[in-house]
């Protein structure tokens, strides 16, 4: 288990704006391991930080190929996403696709 730092391990590879919800696109590095964790302050991407929808998690089974669905733990605290890589295999690429609540987004009304 290790702490995978930005911009050594991982990297934000896209960010999507919107007036309602904002994406960030995460990929690790080839040798993210099984309990490794990385965290990604939501605010600094334009997300609530009490706003996260939802985190989708992808691993290259072979490097640049194939890839299947394996999905992170996730914890927020005060607007810091962490994600823990799942039991399963070692030395793998990973992709996260983050999706929250944009910070302009404003209440509903009917």
């Amino acid at each position: 288990m290790a702490a995978l730092t930005e911009g050594t391990d991982y990297e934000i590879v896209g960010v999507q704006r919107g007036d309602v919800y904002n994406e960030i696109v995460i990929k690790t590095i080839n040798t993210a391991d099984a309990a490794d964790t990385l965290t990604v302050d939501l605010t600094k991407y334009g997300i609530k930080a009490d706003g996260l929808l939802g985190v989708v998690g992808f691993k290259h089974t072979t490097d640049n190929s194939v890839m299947v669905q394996e999905q992170p733990t996730t914890a927020v605290s005060s607007g810091t996403l962490t994600l823990t890589v799942p039991a399963g295999t070692d030395d793998d690429a990973r992709f996260y696709l983050v999706k929250g609540i944009s910070e302009t987004a404003g209440a509903a009304t009917l």
